[in-house]
C-alpha cells in the first residue's frame, strides 16, 4: 500500500499510517527521503572519584601535611633567631639625635659580638641608666683610656675630636675615661640627656650598635 505526501505526489515508499500526522513520537513529512546518519560514541570513562582537592590531600598523606604545618614554625623560629644573633629593630623617640635621627625613626640595632666593642662615633643604644627600662640612643664620643676635656663650650677628646657643648662645668674638667666605660653625647646636644649630666656608662649597658635607618623610606640610611 501507497500513501500520498502532504505534497500532494508519491514518494514511492510505504509510509506508516499517522506519519506526519503531528502525533507524540511521530516525525513530521519532508517530502524527502530523510537520511540516518550514524555518529561514533567516545570510549566510557569511569566517573572520578573525586576532585582535584581530594586527589591532592591523599597524595600528600600524613608526612606531607607535617611538612606543610611546619612551615609556619620555622618561620617564627627564624625570627627569633634573627632577634636574638642578629638584632632587632627600635623606634626613635624626641630629638635628641636630630639631624642624625628623627623622632619615629625606625632604626635595626645588632649587639657588640667577639671582640668587637664600641669605638668612637658608633651609635650605640643603652640600657638601665637609671634603674630604669628606658632605652637611650646616643653616640659615643669617647672610649675607655681617652682624655675628655670639658669646657669653653666645648667636649674635646684626645686633644683632637671637638664637640660643641651648652652644657659644661662653670670650671674647665680634664679626666680620662675609666676602663669599661664610654662617654657619650645626643648629636642635637642642646637638647639631650646624655654622659654630660649622668657621667661615663658602663660598656655592659650598651644593647648593640645602630646599623641603618629602614623606616621611613625616604629616611633609609647607614649610620
Amino acid at each position: 500500500m501507497r500513501y500520498q505526501t502532504s505534497g500532494g505526489g508519491w514518494d514511492g515508499r510505504s509510509v506508516p499510517p499517522g506519519y506526519g500526522s503531528g502525533a507524540p513520537g511521530v516525525p513530521p513529512q519532508t517530502g524527502q527521503r530523510e537520511p540516518i546518519i550514524l555518529r561514533p560514541q567516545g570510549p566510557l570513562l569511569p566517573a572520578p572519584e573525586g576532585g582535584d582537592g581530594n586527589d591532592t590531600l591523599k597524595k600528600l598523606g600524613l608526612a606531607g601535611w607535617s611538612a606543610i604545618m611546619l612551615i609556619p614554625f620555622l618561620i617564627l623560629l627564624l625570627i627569633f633567631l634573627a632577634l636574638v644573633f642578629i638584632g632587632r629593630p627600635y623606634i626613635v623617640h624626641g630629638s635628641s639625635m636630630f639631624p642624625t635621627l628623627s623622632d619615629g625613626d625606625r632604626v635595626f640595632v645588632v649587639p657588640y659580638r667577639g671582640n668587637t666593642t664600641p669605638d668612637r662615633g658608633d651609635v650605640v643604644v643603652l640600657r638601665d641608666l637609671a634603674g630604669t627600662n628606658e632605652m637611650l640612643i646616643k653616640r659615643v664620643v669617647a672610649i675607655s683610656g681617652d682624655k675628655l676635656y670639658m669646657g669653653n663650650g666645648e667636649v674635646v677628646v684626645n686633644d683632637q675630636f671637638r664637640y660643641k657643648s651648652s652644657k659644661t662645668p662653670p670650671q674647665p674638667v680634664t679626666e680620662l675615661v675609666p676602663d669599661g666605660k664610654l662617654f657619650v653625647m645626643g648629636d642635637n646636644e642642646g637638647h639631650s640627656y646624655d654622659s654630660r649630666t649622668f657621667g661615663p656608662v658602663e660598656q655592659g649597658n650598651v644593647v648593640g650598635k645602630a646599623l641603618f635607618i629602614f623606616w621611613p623610606p625616604a629616611d633609609l640610611r647607614k649610620l
